[in-house]
Order: C-alpha cells, then sequence, then structure tokens
C-alpha cells in the first residue's frame, strides 16, 4: 500500500463515510469511492462492508489499520510540530565575533549574505566564540587563529597582518618596521597565550627569534590593547585592521617584520544541521553559494 492509500483507510476508519472522508481529503466523494475500489482490488480483501452511507470496517481492515498506527501517530507529531519549527524558523541566526572582526572584517560579509537595511535579523554576540559554541549559544563564530579542535569544522575565510601599536612619541615610532627582539626591549601590552590563540601565535613567533614572550600586561582583545597602550605606553601586538582604525595623532602603528600573517577562521559544530538562516549566513561567510 502507497501512503496515500494509507490515509484514505485510516480516514475512512476514522469517520465512516465517504462523504466526510472527502472532506478532509478535499478530493470528491465519487473520488474516495473509486479509490476505495481500487484499494480492494489491489490489496484482494474486502476492506469495508456497506450500509447505506455508513462503512464498516473488516477485520481485514481493522488489522491494517493497527499495522499503520505509527504512521498515524507520527504525522500527527508532525502536525503538532509544525507550529514549533515555523516560529524557529523566523529566529534570526547567532553569530559570535571577537570585536576586532565586527570593525574591519564583518559588514562585507553581512552585505553580501542580504543583511543590507537590515532586511533580515542577526543576533550578535561579541565575546568568546569558542566559548559561545562550545555551549550552544551561538551557531557560528568567527575569530583570528583557531586551533583545531576535534568538536568544531573551521574554515579559513580571511587573514590579516599582526603589527605593533605605540605612542607616536616612543622610541620606535620612526621605524619603518620592527622584529621580535626590538619589541622585547619595551614592556608588552598583548594577549595571554594560554588563552588567546592568538597570544599562542605572538608566544611562538618569539620564541622562534629565541625571544621571551612576557607581556607586561594581558587582556582578551585587541581594542584594549590600543586603549592601554594610548592611556600607559609600552608597545602593543594587535591585528592591522584594529591598528587602522584605532591610529590617531597619539598612536600609531608598525609592520612587524617575523612574525607571519594570521588566519581568520570562521567554525561552527560537526555534524550539526542547520537552520535556513544559518546556513544562508555560513554560506555568505565561506563565499559558497550552496555550502556543502
Amino acid at each position: 500500500m502507497e501512503l496515500r492509500e494509507i490515509q484514505l483507510l485510516g480516514t475512512l476508519m476514522r469517520v465512516g463515510t465517504t462523504t466526510e472522508t472527502a472532506h478532509l481529503l478535499r478530493i470528491s466523494q465519487p473520488g474516495v469511492s473509486a479509490q476505495l475500489k481500487r484499494l480492494e482490488e489491489r490489496v484482494g480483501v474486502v476492506l469495508f462492508h456497506r450500509n447505506g452511507k455508513r462503512l464498516t470496517p473488516t477485520k481485514e481492515a481493522e488489522e491494517i489499520y493497527a499495522l499503520s498506527k505509527p504512521i498515524f501517530d507520527a504525522h500527527a507529531k508532525i502536525r503538532g510540530r509544525l507550529p514549533a519549527l515555523r516560529n524557529q524558523r523566523t529566529k534570526p541566526p547567532v553569530l559570535s565575533v571577537t570585536p576586532a572582526l565586527v570593525d574591519g572584517f564583518l559588514g562585507p560579509i553581512l552585505r553580501r549574505a542580504g543583511y543590507r537595511d537590515w532586511r533580515k535579523s542577526l543576533k550578535l554576540l561579541i565575546h568568546a566564540p569558542e566559548e559561545d559554541l562550545r555551549n550552544q549559544v551561538a551557531d557560528i563564530g568567527l575569530q583570528m587563529a583557531v586551533p583545531p579542535k576535534a568538536e568544531f569544522k573551521a574554515h579559513i575565510v580571511g587573514k590579516t597582518s599582526l603589527v605593533a601599536v605605540m605612542r607616536t612619541d616612543h622610541p620606535l615610532a620612526r621605524a619603518r618596521e620592527l622584529m621580535c627582539k626590538e619589541i622585547a626591549k619595551f614592556s608588552l601590552v598583548c594577549y595571554d597565550p594560554d588563552w588567546s590563540p592568538m597570544g599562542a601565535h605572538i608566544r611562538s613567533a618569539f620564541r622562534v627569534c629565541n625571544v621571551d614572550y612576557e607581556p607586561a600586561c594581558t587582556t582578551p582583545f585587541c581594542a584594549d590593547v590600543c586603549s592601554l597602550v594610548r592611556d600607559c605606553g609600552g608597545i602593543g601586538i594587535v591585528d592591522e585592521m584594529t591598528a587602522r582604525g584605532a591610529a590617531d595623532q597619539t598612536l600609531h602603528w608598525l609592520p612587524i617584520r617575523d612574525i607571519t600573517e594570521i588566519y581568520i577562521v570562521a567554525f561552527y559544530r560537526r555534524n550539526e544541521a542547520f537552520s535556513a538562516g544559518v546556513y544562508d549566513l555560513l554560506s555568505a561567510i565561506l563565499e559558497e553559494p550552496g555550502l556543502c
């Protein structure tokens, strides 16, 4: 039996007339009678005794209906779940990013994803993307230097240089570029390498140059580095996007020759289905019209 035939049988069993069945299935009453006749011929058994307009199920019909009950139960659950699924469809995607990427990277991605003039909704968390994904409060994470983790699937979506920021009156401010050994002679404002992937990247570069990575002050975000250097001095290491946005008459930035570029990575939990909105946003971040 095909599903539409099981639906016909189940409806007839519940309501007992071809007229009411036709109304519920939105077909004509003669159409119901014709389908029932074809079904009985195909299965080779009489399913209903006719008594005027009423139909009485045979023992064979009762047995088939009992076997089909899980299908009807599943159908009822699906119908009951649909309103919640429709509401879920309207929930905005949740994107967790680090502050530097909001200022220098995220805007073009959102325009590409159809968020121009905010025709769609988005929940943006400016926090710790790895933590937000692990706690299932965000759908997609976007940050620099995400280390490989089995729980996430990651894609490189860009890269940026790391640069040194300092006050314009700093002794190194007139140089054209710097090296780790020169930077290490001054108080460093930077990231905790045991917490921050970017801090770990910088520490690794210092070690390659046989220089100790010992910041005088550690902070989690790039904008904090720039503010602290502006107010208290020293040298900070941040991404170039942040440095460009923070540069003014008091704050200057220079390239660092022996620290490699750092990747910008989009990532999400493995083996998890996306809502349509999350799928569209992730496709735009990865610049893939049909994400696999």
